[in-house]
Order: structure tokens, then C-alpha cells, then sequence
């Protein structure tokens, strides 16, 4: 357990490493474009980055919210199930006995 924290660790230390490079990527055209623009367009820019932002953080929250219950779902029933119904017993047929398929007395 302990190395695959340290793993984690490593990985997310090395991941904000190499974030300052990836983010002055942003294209130049864009950013002269965006900042040339009065205030009130630069406000609107901002109001539609927001309204394009709450349907992904939505829909990444529904999932979550479902994931979560259905794992709670699946404990709660597989505790409940140990509870109620004994472990199934499998009968197995003496040696050198073969098990047959017999047709049912309504097929004949």
C-alpha cells in the first residue's frame, strides 16, 4: 500500500512539474483577440465560458452521485444476502455413476 501511495505521489509531484509548460501553450491569436475587446464583451466571454462549464461539472457530478449509490447499493445487498441465505451445497454423483439428461414425461 505504501508504494502504490509513493507511485501516486511521484506521479502527481511530476504531473505539476510539467504543468507551468502546458499552460504557455495557450494560442497567442486568441489571447490578443480576447484582450483588444471592450469590457462588456470581455464579460460576456467570461458569462459563456461559465455556461459552457455547468453542463460538464453536472453531468461529472450525476456520475459520481451514481457510481456512489450504486456501490452502496451493492454492499448493503451483498451484506444482506450473507445474512439471510446459506452458502448453496453442490450434491456430486458417486464415482462411476453418469449423469443423463432424462426427458421430461410431458415430451414423450
Amino acid at each position: 500500500m505504501r508504494k502504490w501511495a509513493t507511485k501516486i505521489g511521484v506521479m502527481a509531484a511530476a504531473m505539476l512539474a510539467v504543468a507551468p509548460g502546458a499552460l504557455a501553450q495557450g494560442c497567442a491569436m486568441c489571447y490578443s483577440d480576447a484582450a483588444a475587446q471592450s469590457p462588456r464583451a470581455r464579460h460576456q466571454l467570461d458569462l459563456a465560458i461559465l455556461t459552457l462549464l455547468v453542463p460538464s461539472v453536472l453531468m461529472f457530478a450525476g456520475v459520481l452521485i451514481a457510481a456512489f449509490r450504486r456501490r452502496e447499493r451493492e454492499s448493503s445487498d451483498g451484506e444482506a444476502a450473507a445474512r439471510v441465505a446459506p452458502a448453496a451445497t453442490i450434491s456430486i454423483p458417486a464415482k462411476g455413476r453418469r449423469m443423463t439428461a432424462r426427458p421430461s414425461p410431458e415430451s414423450i
